[in-house]
């Protein structure tokens, strides 16, 4: 049985946190806590926050990255693994609608920003123009969602709707193709009779169906 003096120190530890966090909007990020960990990098990476940070172009995207807590230290991190990250230029946002910007600014949009990042990254593959073709074929996300991928006069478009303007850059682990677009992720692929694109497996997704939780 718990001592009752150790249940009212629980009570009162709840108490609180939730008085940390009563002046934090509901769904709204928790800011990063101090002196937190960041992985060393060697002199001669290139992250994918460097190259962001390092393009013009990215601004506006470099912006959304280091207002979602977290995605910022995820993008100056070189993984062990290999990705694809198609970056959405300031053309791309600059195409949204006011609805986009004036929903991006509320704490239901931040979140909703930080997962359209996921939907634009690729784990575990590094997909060049090369990887597709003239075929539509669709692949899956860092959301478990599925794009679909297709080479038209030479150029990749990506849900028959974004266009790759700047393909195959490379970053440590990682290739970068710059969009016009941004990949809603309400504008999944799904149809169950398109072409898979060929890449590594996702864990935790169901892109294999001999899995038992699948």
């Amino acid at each position: 049985m718990i001592p009752t003096f150790k249940v009212f120190a629980l009570i009162l530890f709840n108490c609180l946190v939730s008085a940390e966090d009563s002046d934090r909007l509901p769904l709204s990020y928790r800011p990063s806590p101090d002196n937190l960990y960041v992985p060393p990098t060697s002199g001669d990476s290139i992250t994918l926050l460097d190259y962001v940070n390092s393009t013009d172009d990215l601004s506006i995207l470099a912006g959304i990255v280091s207002e979602c807590a977290g995605f910022a230290q995820a993008f100056d991190t070189v993984p062990t693994w290999s990705f694809t990250f198609f970056a959405p230029s300031n053309t791309a946002f600059n195409q949204t609608g006011e609805y986009f910007n004036t929903f991006a600014e509320t704490p239901k949009g931040k979140w909703w920003l930080g997962n359209l990042l996921q939907h634009h990254y690729i784990p575990n593959s590094q997909l060049g123009v090369s990887s597709f073709s003239t075929n539509f074929t669709r692949l899956q996300t860092g959301t478990f969602l599925y794009i679909g991928a297709q080479v038209v006069d030479g150029s990749l478009v990506l849900n028959r709707a974004a266009t790759v303007v700047k393909a195959d850059i490379p970053v440590t682990n990682g290739l970068v193709h710059i969009v016009d677009r941004i990949l809603d992720p309400s504008m999944m692929i799904f149809e169950a009779d398109i072409e898979k694109t060929k890449q590594t497996f996702i864990p935790g997704s169901c892109s294999n169906p001999d899995l038992s939780y699948c």
